[in-house]
């Protein structure tokens, strides 16, 4: 994408690499905020939808932070997505003693 310097110019959408040209920040900050965003519900950061596997920036929701420095709060729901990891539920492991007593029937043989 090509920012030609008009904000009414800007796509529904745009990637967090192009959110980051038109602010004028570098890629890594603007995952960054991205990141943040997510992790916080929505209150602090880039505004971002994650659609799928990838991450969108909003095109009225740039023009509002660029505009007023307000953060649009896209959503109020806490997706399993937008979850960190210490918040997201984790698997059951095996117990130990478990697999050990199957190899000893196996080595019994």
């Amino acid at each position: 994408m090509v920012f030609n310097g008009s904000l009414e110019d800007l796509p529904a959408t745009l990637t967090v690499e192009e959110a980051a040209r038109v602010l004028r920040i570098g890629r890594s900050l603007a995952y960054q905020l991205a990141t943040r965003y997510l992790d916080n519900g929505g209150t602090d950061g880039l505004p971002v939808l994650r659609l799928g596997g990838v991450l969108r920036v909003p095109g009225f929701a740039l023009r509002e932070l660029i505009t007023t420095g307000t953060i649009v709060q896209l959503t109020t729901a806490t997706t399993s997505q937008s979850r960190t990891r210490a918040q997201r539920p984790r698997r059951a492991r095996r117990d130990a003693s478990t697999d050990r007593s199957q190899l000893s029937l196996l080595s019994a043989d």
